[in-house]
């Protein structure tokens, strides 16, 4: 890390530390990035990754000093892709083996004392939140609790922590000991506190952030086209199973075996990616029913569908409701913790029952009304979308204020 003069001058920017697990694609990477691109002017940010790669890393301003942790931390920020072509896969399935069985708080503990201490931070916060204690995933709280000096530490949540199974006496341990806790969402932080009521003092809303101006470019440098008959319904997701992608091919291949005016595109990769293309193939509806694969500019095909469909089990706040309301898609959600907050209440869209049926029933009901489809697109036109709410919370959150939403 670079030497930091001391603050001796009235002019010299507050210093904040923030660590993730890593940049690779994903909700968390992405909400990390705009929110940089937003602070640095005003803050001295350094950036302290787990696994210090990932597709988002040229997202991070040069005004950002990024850090890597020790090496035996770097573990916790790799993916298995990672962990393979560095050719530290056994190692990280072991660490994986004992976290099932002994728990993350024991394993991680070694990492954390190879981790030198990193001191004289005004605040430092944790980006990533804690998972479920035999799960391999997590790191970023204990190490800001634990080898960071700073006058406030923070940290985020980015889950519907009582679906990913977060209740746990270490988790309430661990939080307990943060001056304030950031969900990014209402929603979320009534799951959170659900779990921990106890914590209701020090929890609060602080909304993601968007990069609206980057979002708009990359969507009109990389434009996608796409078929003008027939409604375009596009998905775009980690194929894993809190995401419900396959429930929605299922869904989507019923309701393309009953009708023929629309076509479901997915953009995304993952476990579930085989299942999907497997069922798609034994329907005979690869016409239909296109897999994209993973994109890091998505942005195109979000400005050239008609819909954006979010099928998920569980959510907090995914980045791509504001991707789409600020490229003027309408959005169906299922309802998760937050839909009803962030997509119905707003007027992006419509929110459907957060099952099988419930999105083919969704998806009918907007296919069989494409006037109000066309008035929900055209009233996306014209609403504004900035990072007002989400940077005035940030500041309350760093500064200990509190203002109602």
């Amino acid at each position: 890390m670079r030497p930091h003069k001391k603050e001796n001058n009235a002019m010299e920017k507050p210093r904040l530390l923030i660590v993730n697990n890593n940049m690779h694609l994903g909700g968390v990477q992405s909400a990390l990035a705009a929110l940089l691109q937003q602070i640095c002017d005003q803050w001295d940010v350094t950036l302290l990754l787990l696994y210090p790669g990932g597709e988002l890393m040229d997202r991070i301003p040069p005004q950002v000093e990024v850090v890597s942790a020790a090496p035996l931390l770097a573990y916790w920020g790799m993916t298995r892709q990672d962990a393979a072509v560095s050719g530290k896969a056994r190692t990280r399935l072991f660490m994986a083996g004992l976290t099932r069985l002994l728990g993350r708080s024991v394993v991680i503990l070694p990492a954390l004392l190879s981790q030198k201490k990193l001191t004289g931070f005004d605040a430092a916060i944790s980006f990533l939140h804690s998972g479920p204690d035999r799960v391999f995933y997590g790191g970023c709280n204990e190490l800001v609790l634990r080898r960071v000096e700073a006058k406030r530490k923070f940290t985020f949540l980015h889950c519907d922590f009582a679906a990913i199974g977060g209740c746990s006496r270490s988790n309430a341990r661990l939080y307990r000991r943060f001056d304030r806790i950031a969900a990014c969402s209402c929603g979320a932080e009534l799951a959170f506190l659900r779990v921990f009521p106890q914590l209701s003092d020090r929890t609060m809303v602080v909304p993601n952030c968007h990069d609206y101006a980057y979002i708009r470019a990359m969507a009109e440098k990389e434009p996608a086209c796409l078929p003008r008959t027939g409604v375009n319904v596009l998905t775009v997701a980690r194929f894993g199973r809190e995401k419900g992608i396959l429930r929605a091919a299922e869904a989507m291949a019923e309701l393309a075996q009953q009708r023929d005016d629309f076509r479901w595109y997915v953009i995304g990769d993952g476990l579930e990616y085989a299942p999907v293309q497997a069922l798609i193939h034994a329907r005979g509806l690869e016409e239909r029913m296109v897999l994209l694969g993973a994109k890091l500019q998505p942005y195109g095909y979000l400005k050239a569908a008609d819909l954006l469909l979010i099928p998920s089990v569980s959510e907090a706040a995914p980045m791509v409701i504001g991707e789409a309301a600020v490229l003027g898609t309408p959005i169906l959600s299922t309802r998760t913790s937050s839909a009803v907050e962030l997509v119905q209440q707003p007027g992006l869209g419509w929110v459907c029952e957060n099952s099988l049926t419930g999105i083919q029933e969704g998806v009918r009901r907007v296919l069989d009304d494409p006037q109000s489809l066309a008035a929900r697109a055209g009233a996306l036109e014209g609403m504004k979308l900035d990072n007002t709410l989400a940077l005035r919370r940030f500041a309350e959150l760093l500064t200990e204020e509190r203002v109602s939403l």
